[in-house]
């Protein structure tokens, strides 16, 4: 007897009973899918439009409020108010960012850096559409996350940094998150739980969230949630940003039209009336002899660095007309001597360009430059 119980289960280890077979993971769609079901189902949430979202909060430095507009299209209005100090507000819009002095209405470029973290405060739109926000999901398991057994999942934000997803196994509800903070060369995370959630019309969204990184706890209490009633207006991006955005895009195709030698493309970006101030002297070349500068020097020069130093500092008129651009540059070359041996070249740059916008056009009408050896 004891032999035919040995037996039998070698057997049952060969071939498992039907139904004790272990069923494949989770896919990261399955878990949002059920999470968009607990939060109200996918036609509730797709109707959402815009969240507005106010909180009063409470943190290691005192309280604080934070107002948060938020749009499909990765549109943001991002505010916070502390009671010693300016008001912070910065918007998002696309691959636009700026922030703006609420007492002057001026406004300032800001980097990718500042929209992931102003980003990472729309609890509220994240927990709606995760998948939109976060890249490359995979299922990790199971892990106890904000006080339940949650279902994990890996991604990246939009940095390409680590992030992680929870959901909750009873509710089905995202637990929360913990992101890499962007402000930070240094890998640091944040843990956002959602602690709360509130019905808001047909669905359910997070009300109440504690955020922890390096300083302690900052918990976010929502006293206002409403849906579909922020003004899109908010969200235009303003002359100067895009006029700021473009500058940005020629200053990049400098470097592009440097590495590539492409002396054409370098030219494409003089004025016809072009003005150059450079060793003690005031020349206004023509497009031709611009190329005939460009060309053999670019031909035979080999960049290793042609690097900002610092990033430029652009400034815009009121009518996105005019603009000028402080460049701080690192160069590093090496090119042929008379003998025909490659010699290596290094140079630091600091320069002004001056920008006139003609048929909707930017073109550099002067540039005035200096240099020093590192």
């Amino acid at each position: 007897m004891f032999k035919l119980t040995i037996f039998a289960l070698v057997l049952l280890s060969l071939f498992p009973v039907c139904g004790l077979a272990q069923s494949p993971p989770p896919s990261p769609e399955a878990i949002v899918e059920r999470s968009i079901v607990a939060m109200g189902g996918r036609n509730a949430l797709h109707s959402i439009r815009t969240i507005t979202a106010i909180a009063d909060c409470v943190s290691p430095q005192g309280p604080y409020t934070t107002e948060i507009h938020s749009a499909r299209g990765d549109r943001l209005k991002f505010k916070q108010v502390r009671s010693q100090g300016k008001p912070f507000l910065a918007f998002a819009n696309g691959h636009h960012f700026w922030t703006q002095d609420e007492a002057t209405r001026q406004v300032s470029l800001a980097d990718n850096k500042l929209a992931a973290m102003i980003r990472s405060h729309e609890f509220q739109l994240i927990a709606l559409s995760p998948l939109e926000r976060y890249n490359s999901p995979a299922f990790e398991g199971y892990e106890d996350f904000g006080g339940a057994r949650c279902l994990k999942v890996r991604a990246t934000d939009e940095l390409g940094k680590m992030a992680h997803l929870y959901f909750r196994e009873d509710q089905k509800l995202m637990a929360g998150l913990v992101v890499t903070d962007p402000r930070f060369e240094t890998p640091r995370s944040v843990r956002i739980v959602f602690k709360e959630w509130r019905r808001v019309g047909k669905v359910k969204l997070p009300s109440k969230v504690i955020a922890t990184d390096d300083t302690g706890d900052f918990t976010l209490h929502f006293n206002k949630i409403s849906l579909n009633q922020a003004d899109e207006h908010i969200f235009e991006i303003p002359k100067k940003i895009a006029a700021m955005n473009e500058l940005l895009q020629l200053h990049e195709q400098q470097r592009v039209a440097h590495l590539s030698k492409n002396a054409e493309l370098l030219v494409s970006l003089l004025a016809e009336n072009f003005i150059n101030v450079a060793d003690g002297k005031i020349t206004k070349p023509s497009r031709e002899e611009s190329l005939r500068r460009f060309r053999p020097y670019l031909e035979r020069s080999t960049f290793l660095e042609w690097d900002d130093v610092s990033p430029p500092v652009i400034r815009v008129s009121d009518d996105a007309s005019m603009a000028s651009v402080i460049v701080h540059k690192r160069v590093r070359l090496t090119a042929p001597d008379e003998k025909g041996d490659s010699r290596q070249d290094a140079a630091v740059f600091a320069w002004l360009e001056t920008y006139e916008k003609c048929n909707g056009k930017w073109a550099i009408t002067a540039i005035a430059s200096t240099k020093t050896t590192p």
